[in-house]
């Protein structure tokens, strides 16, 4: 019986376990994930002044500047994880989202053969967690090469850490096929931009990630493979000795579609008006109004409540998930008129545990 199980969430009692679960993970995320993680990226933005190239440099720096919010929030999965291989685990997920979030500042620069040239630079991705794989030319198609070994660092330290792992033998071809559907799915998005034909191809691909009936529209299937939340839970799962290949596909499951495509959605909503300033793309726009889009994200909190309810640790994979809900919907931006009846269905489908995220978030955005 997993955790979720012992305390139904519908049930007074279930809801007060699980304000408690959250405010407790709010507790160790602080005191033991964040300083570390924040260690790991002043280490990172040192190692970006041995980069030549001055336009990668500027990649570099921009996404450890602009983007650490992402780095730091995802590195919350390691809350998922045993004291003893805390540290490794977080070593992997910041590099990895890391190497994410400077990749995805290089398809935002919109080079020449923009899909050819992010489903290369993106190996680096699937790379990163499998250890012993050799780098490929992922600058192969990019206007610029010379990164100092930059990228190369990065997805070495994540292959390093992962290959500590208890089960990562049996957790990481799991973690593998999320990566690729995640590189592929940042490929197809930065594609997509300005480009009909870039749009076209991304609904073809997300046509193919099939098996999922009416549940979900294409471009909500293509939001969560774009994810990298199912990444890093397999990441910490790895983590535990006793994780097997039906729990890796347990996990995998529960974060793709619903809570990728929740987690990815989210941060347009937050991002909607500057995407539409300056011509970005934004997974919103396929909806065909506000009112809609309410219903189906108010549906895919539902969804994703269920599929982590019967996770083992399913209070902590809980209190994860409110605190993607806390952190997108804490934010300003998420109180526009468009915004709002979103952040109304949403709040009221994640129920009362997101709201001490929300509470703790606006004062750190105040801090």
């Amino acid at each position: 019986m997993s955790d979720g199980e012992h305390s139904r969430p519908d049930t007074l009692f279930g809801r007060i376990k699980t304000v408690i679960s959250v405010i407790a993970a709010l507790a160790t995320y602080h005191r033991a994930v964040l300083p570390q993680v924040r260690r790991e990226l002043r280490r990172w933005e040192r190692w970006t002044v041995k980069i030549p190239d001055l336009v990668l440099r500027d990649a570099a720096l921009s996404a450890l500047k602009d983007k650490s919010g992402n780095v730091e929030a995802t590195a919350v999965f390691a809350i998922l994880t045993p004291h003893a291989q805390r540290s490794s685990a977080l070593r992997a997920m910041t590099a990895l989202q890391t190497t994410i979030e400077y990749l995805d500042v290089l398809g935002e620069q919109l080079p020449d053969e923009p899909l050819a040239n992010g489903l290369e630079l993106h190996r680096a991705i699937v790379e990163a967690v499998t250890p012993g794989a050799p780098h490929s030319d992922w600058y192969r198609l990019h206007p610029q090469t010379e990164d100092g070994g930059y990228l190369a660092e990065l997805v070495a330290t994540c292959q390093r850490e992962v290959a500590t792992l208890p089960s990562g033998e049996t957790v990481l071809p799991t973690a593998r096929r999320a990566a690729r559907r995640c590189a592929e799915g940042q490929s197809h998005t930065h594609a997509a931009v300005g480009s009909q034909t870039g749009q076209h191809e991304l609904e073809a691909w997300a046509a193919d990630l099939d098996g999922y009936g009416n549940a979900y529209y294409w471009w909500e299937l293509a939001a969560g493979a774009s994810s990298s939340v199912a990444l890093h839970a397999l990441i910490a799962a790895a983590a535990y000795k006793r994780t097997d290949e039906d729990e890796a596909e347990r996990i995998d499951a529960a974060y793709f579609p619903p809570i990728g495509a929740l987690t990815v959605l989210l941060d347009d909503l937050v991002d909607r008006e500057e995407d539409l300033a300056t011509g970005e793309h934004n997974y919103l726009g396929y909806y065909p109004s506000n009112a809609i889009a309410a219903e189906r994200l108010a549906l895919l909190a539902r969804l994703s409540r269920a599929a982590v309810g019967e996770l083992r640790l399913g209070r902590q994979h809980t209190a994860i998930l409110m605190g993607v809900g806390g952190f997108y919907l804490s934010s300003s931006a998420a109180k526009s008129d468009y915004a709002r009846p979103i952040r109304a269905r949403v709040l009221e489908a994640l129920g009362a545990a997101v709201y001490p995220i929300l509470v703790v978030m606006r004062v750190l955005r105040r801090g």
